[in-house]
């Protein structure tokens, strides 16, 4: 019986939350930092692996609609909600993580973005450590030569749920500030030093971008 309840609480989530994004952009201004980053990329129709922290996962279906994006999505049930919401906004999925279908999924992600297709990865997710890169985004760019570009938003009136990745949830008539960092070119045939070495790299780029956006939020807040 609990697991009916539950099941019936995710459909109607899953029906509504699509409505509450799609409400959230229209009630809201978006502040964009250096999105001259992913412009050429974008208007160029150009290949790219867009990276962001699993906090982000609430509100990034809608920032990302429209993008084309093949999103590494775990196989949990989780990640089975997030499937169908990102389909919603015109994306596409590759099921797999760190835990479970990891090495299929990285060499399906590495066929499609030899295609020229562009790619969306939360590198510390489905289950954490927050915060800190797991190895296959690496991977990823080093065997295919596309950039890394660190993305990343935070609102203004928002609350950090009580999760491993306290992830962000706006609320309505809001301000969000989606922040951009600099692609970033991994090498082909990377030693086990110089793969870390690109690792700790991209995941310090990424926190830079988290700071970023902190940091125009709080000037925003303070300048109100």
């Amino acid at each position: 019986m609990k697991k009916q309840f539950k099941k019936i609480i995710e459909d109607i989530v899953i029906f509504l939350l699509p409505y509450y994004l799609k409400i959230l952009m229209k009630t809201s201004r978006v502040i964009y930092l250096n999105k001259e980053y992913i412009e050429p990329y974008l208007e160029e129709k150009k290949p790219f692996i867009l990276s962001l922290w699993h906090c982000n996962a609430f509100t990034g279906p809608i920032l990302i609609r429209d993008m084309d994006l093949y999103i590494l999505i775990s196989q949990s049930r989780d990640g089975e909600l997030i499937n169908r919401i990102v389909k919603r906004f015109n994306n596409h999925s590759v099921r797999g993580s760190s835990s479970k279908g990891g090495i299929q999924a990285l060499k399906v992600l590495i066929k499609i973005a030899r295609e020229g297709k562009r790619i969306l990865i939360t590198p510390d997710g489905p289950r954490g450590p927050a915060f800190k890169l797991q190895p296959g985004i690496i991977t990823l760019a080093s065997q295919t030569g596309i950039p890394i570009i660190p993305f990343h938003h935070e609102s203004i009136k928002q609350k950090k749920a009580k999760s491993w990745d306290a992830m962000r949830i706006p609320a309505l008539f809001n301000t969000i500030i989606v922040s951009y960092g600099e692609p970033i070119f991994i090498p082909p045939n990377l030693d086990e030093q110089n793969f870390e070495h690109y690792r700790q790299l991209v995941e310090n780029r990424m926190m830079e971008n988290l700071y970023k956006a902190e940091k125009k939020r709080e000037e925003l807040i303070q300048n109100k």
